[in-house]
C-alpha cells in the first residue's frame, strides 16, 4: 500500500499553516527562505504572512524542525487567494528588488530550467540574447557558478548572480568557436 509523505508545516507564534512549496538556504543557525507558499485557515495564514513580513522567525516543520525567516522581509510582496475556507498566500521578492547580481529562479518541479533562465537573463541583462541559446546559457550558468541550488520542497529554485562582463566574454567565445550561431533573417 503506497504511503504519502507528511505535509510540511510553518508555525509562527502559535499559528500554523501547510507549506505548498518553499525555497530556502541553510545557515548554521537558520533556514533563510527566498520564497514560500502557504495554505490553511485564513486567520492563521494571514497571521503567519504578516509576522514573516515583519522579520519574525518561525518554525519550518520538515522531516525535522528548523527555525526559518524570510531572507529580506522588507522586499517581499504577497499574493492571497481564497477558496472557501482555505486561504493560500505566496510570498515572493518584489520584482524591483531583483537584479542581475541578486535574483531568484523559481520553478515548479516539472519545469525545465533552461527556458526560464533565458527569460530571466533576458530581462535582467543588457547583453542581447537569443532564445535558441537557452540550453547553452543554462550550461554556462551551472559551470560558471552563476546559479546556486537552494533547498526546496514542492519546487526547484536557484539563487542567481550574473556577472555580465563574464557572460559577454563566454558568449563571444562560444560564437567564435561556432558553439552558438547568430540568428539570420530568412527571406
Amino acid at each position: 500500500m503506497p504511503t504519502t509523505a507528511p505535509l510540511c508545516m510553518m508555525v509562527v507564534d502559535g499559528f500554523s499553516a501547510y507549506v505548498d512549496w518553499v525555497a530556502y538556504e541553510e545557515t548554521s543557525w537558520l533556514a533563510l527562505m527566498h520564497a514560500c507558499s502557504l495554505f490553511g485557515q485564513k486567520t492563521a495564514v494571514e497571521a503567519i504572512r504578516a509576522r514573516l513580513r515583519m522579520g519574525e522567525t518561525g518554525v519550518l516543520h520538515l522531516p525535522g524542525e528548523r527555525s526559518a525567516r524570510l531572507v529580506a522581509p522588507d522586499s517581499f510582496v504577497t499574493r492571497t487567494r481564497r477558496v472557501g475556507a482555505v486561504t493560500h498566500v505566496t510570498l515572493l521578492r518584489e520584482p524591483q528588488s531583483l537584479t542581475a547580481e541578486q535574483s531568484l529562479l523559481l520553478l515548479r518541479n516539472d519545469e525545465e530550467p533552461a527556458p526560464r533562465f533565458y527569460r530571466l537573463c533576458d530581462g535582467l541583462v543588457t547583453t542581447p540574447l537569443h532564445p535558441t541559446w537557452a540550453g547553452w546559457l543554462w550550461q554556462w550558468a551551472t559551470e560558471a557558478g552563476v546559479v546556486h541550488a537552494l533547498h526546496t520542497i514542492g519546487c526547484q529554485a536557484w539563487t542567481v548572480s550574473i556577472d555580465e562582463p563574464g557572460l559577454e566574454q563566454a558568449l563571444s567565445q562560444a560564437l567564435c568557436r561556432g558553439d552558438l550561431m547568430l540568428p539570420t533573417l530568412e527571406g
